[in-house]
């Protein structure tokens, strides 16, 4: 994000003749005047040209809220929001710039641009040149690839389409907080709406100028917040990352800038700006505290954040109240300074410490909060400073800043994307060779073919022969197993089990998305309601067709979400036994808390310590949870219930096998090699469940399909 954009145009201009930082909060300037404001509410002169250092304050509660959340979201649980925060400032910075000369008549496309190439791209170049680099030694290949694409889209000011489009959504998506670019969505915004936004304003000011602008982009902003609400359902990550559903948030501040141009001389009772601060002070704080990433964003929780930095701006233009004195302060004041770069550096750190380190503790939070800020003082001081200082032409800014290096890092970006992210280990058989071999050795399900986890069910993906395991029959399998993630990571037990029973399953699995006919909505992530509901559409027409139905799932996670989950499944399991199928319910295996599956292929080149997995108790959760299902099966005589827990734990769990072979993909589902070789073990030790042993029988038994 802009946050180089200091507060006010003037101080971009003359910023060389203020005085030192210790000053800089007492000091305002004009082109043409120079006076000072009382704390009584003499109101700013409509000339804008006066340095706001309670912006710059703003701007540090903004990068603050933003650093603190990333370090530990229970620090600041809406602290996500300061991007917001942001984007009002921004949106009021530019907008206020480009109006005030547009009521002058000197504002001139080519210089706008000039200025915006001067303070935004040499910081984020740097940080971007940087990450490439670093990603190319210390990450893994397939995630050192990503990080160059992402750059390569940053450098196109695409960040955040990179992101809508590319980034890994799906179950076992890597944690988005390793991603070391991901924070440039932010910029990709910003830097998108400084393309379109002139050229809209130019002709929107000299066609309303007045309120019929105001109303105009009023509209426009109050659409773009309730898109975002109404569109979340469908594709979150558009409304998480795109401009349409972030505009409104720009829109407020230039709305406000238009208001100080046209109305910011009258004078207003001392009480109206007082209110506007208090007010948005409590908006502010209220959301970095009480919202978080559960719930809908951005939309109308949007509102609450934005519009109370758009009162603290108003508030600070007629009247320095005591949230305006505070956000004055010097050390807030220098934070705001240096905010840009503050965003830039600390995202990349924490990406590349929890790569590795896992979370960040007290300590280590604490030197990684500290080194954010000299990075930041140090890129604000040798590459923000001069380069916003230069003279230059606008073709030669546009050379030397943005054509020059943007082709020198976008060429490291395409030869490490060559390269498939292996840089110089390219040329190591050794490292090639170790990678590969662990990587086969602990696949997930969905890697194969024939395990059919989706995102999302089509009708071909209900017939699907490519689905069925077991006997090489050409009959219709007369078992499924259905579920989720927690399901398909059984597929090698029952595959195995199923060709020694000499029985055929197709398997159907739906990521994220509970085995229940009613009660999703509740028992769900809010990004996954849409399509869960659409393959229980699909999945429900087909279940009166099986003879035998195994159901697993995440049964803790659903029922933490939902205290009714329950009984939503026992009602599934009476409409499936209603026509006479036979259910098994197949309890959770252990959680191994602390795993990180890549833990080996980031220590061939990160330097990690030991990625042995402990043993551990099964979790009382899971106990009660399968617990409760067996209890489940005891109330109606179709229904059965197993698990393979006591295979994976022998007094206490393991993610490996007596031969000491790593069994788990990830903390809490087998890897697929895993699941077929404890599906030999109890072929082998003659240990196969009585229920599975019994489907054979179940499925020659008469059968009226629904």
């Amino acid at each position: 994000m802009d946050m180089v954009d200091r507060c006010s145009v003037s101080y971009l201009d003359i910023r060389t003749s203020h005085k030192r930082l210790l000053n800089i909060a007492h000091t305002q300037s004009s082109g043409q005047q120079k006076r000072q404001r009382s704390d009584q509410g003499t109101h700013m002169n409509a000339n804008y040209s006066n340095y706001r250092p309670d912006i710059d304050g703003l701007r540090a509660v903004a990068v603050l809220s933003v650093i603190l959340f990333h370090l530990n979201e229970s620090l600041l649980p809406g602290g996500f929001v300061g991007v917001d925060i942001f984007f009002v400032i921004s949106g009021y910075l530019i907008s206020l710039h480009i109006l005030r000369d547009l009521s002058k008549g000197t504002f001139s496309l080519l210089e706008f641009y000039r200025r915006r190439v001067k303070r935004i791209l040499p910081a984020m170049l740097v940080v971007v040149f940087v990450t490439i680099v670093i990603a190319q030694f210390l990450i893994r290949p397939s995630d050192a690839e990503r990080v160059a694409e992402s750059g390569l889209w940053s450098l196109l000011s695409m960040a955040n389409v990179y992101f809508w489009l590319f980034e890994d959504s799906s179950y076992f998506a890597p944690n988005s907080n390793q991603i070391p670019l991901l924070h440039l969505w932010s910029l990709g915004v910003e830097e998108q709406f400084y393309i379109f936004w002139p050229l809209v304003l130019g002709v929107a000011y000299r066609w309303g100028h007045g309120k019929n602008f105001f109303l105009v982009f009023s509209i426009v902003a109050a659409f773009s917040y309730l898109a975002a609400e109404y569109l979340f359902r469908f594709d979150p990550s558009f409304v998480y990352y795109m401009l349409p559903t972030r505009a409104g948030e720009l829109l407020i501040g230039a709305l406000l800038a238009l208001y100080i141009i046209k109305r910011g001389d009258i004078s207003l009772p001392n009480v109206f700006p007082m209110i506007a601060a208090y007010t948005g002070t409590f908006l502010i704080a209220g959301s970095i505290t009480l919202l978080s990433e559960d719930i809908v964003f951005p939309g109308l929780h949007a509102i609450p954040p934005t519009l109370g930095a758009t009162m603290l701006i108003f508030a600070g233009h007629y009247r320095v109240t005591l949230p305006i004195r505070a956000l004055r302060l010097q050390p807030l004041v220098w934070v705001g300074l240096i905010s840009y770069s503050a965003y830039l550096w600390h995202w990349p750190l924490l990406a590349f410490y929890r790569y590795g380190a896992n979370e960040p503790g007290l300590y280590s939070g604490t030197a990684l909060f500290v080194l954010t800020l000299v990075l930041a003082w140090l890129n604000y001081k040798y590459i923000e400073t001069p380069m916003r200082r230069s003279n230059r032409s606008a073709i030669a800014i546009i050379v030397r800043y943005f054509i020059i290096p943007t082709g020198a890092i976008a060429f490291i970006a395409l030869v490490s994307m060559k390269l498939d992210g292996f840089g110089l280990r390219w040329f190591s058989p050794e490292y090639r060779t170790a990678l590969m071999a662990i990587r086969e050795e602990v696949k997930p399900a969905y890697q194969f073919d024939y395990v059919c986890q989706s995102q999302r069910v089509t009708k071909v993906d209900i017939t699907n022969p490519g689905c069925v395991l077991g006997e090489a029959e050409q009959t219709e399998p007369a078992v499924l197993l259905w579920g989720d993630s927690n399901a398909a990571h059984y597929v090698g037990i029952l595959g195995a089990v199923a060709k020694h029973q000499g029985f055929r399953f197709r398997n159907l699995q739906l990521g994220s998305c509970p085995p229940i006919l009613e009660g999703i909505a509740a028992a769900t992530n809010t990004k996954r309601i849409a399509d869960c509901e659409h393959a229980i559409s699909l999945i429900s027409e087909t279940l009166g067709s099986y003879k035998v139905i195994m159901i697993s799932a995440n049964w803790t996670g659903y029922a933490e979400k939902s205290p009714d989950f329950y009984q939503h499944l026992a009602d599934t399991v009476e409409y499936i036994t209603a026509s006479g199928s036979h259910v098994i319910l197949i309890g959770k295996a252990p959680i191994l808390h602390g795993y990180d599956r890549l833990c080996r292929e980031k220590a061939l080149s990160y330097p990690i310590g030991s990625c042995r997995v402990e043993p551990v108790e099964l979790a009382p959760e899971i106990l009660n949870a399968n617990q409760r299902l067996s209890a489940m099966a005891t109330e109606n005589e179709l229904v059965e219930y197993i698990d393979f827990n006591s295979t994976l734990c022998e007094g206490v769990c393991s993610a490996y096998d007596r031969n000491d072979k790593l069994l788990y993909y990830d903390s809490g589902h087998l890897s697929l090699p895993g699941s077929w070789s404890v599906g030999r073990e109890l072929v082998d030790s003659n240990a196969i469940p009585q229920p599975l042993a019994s489907i054979p029988a179940y499925v020659k038994e008469p059968h009226q399909p629904r």
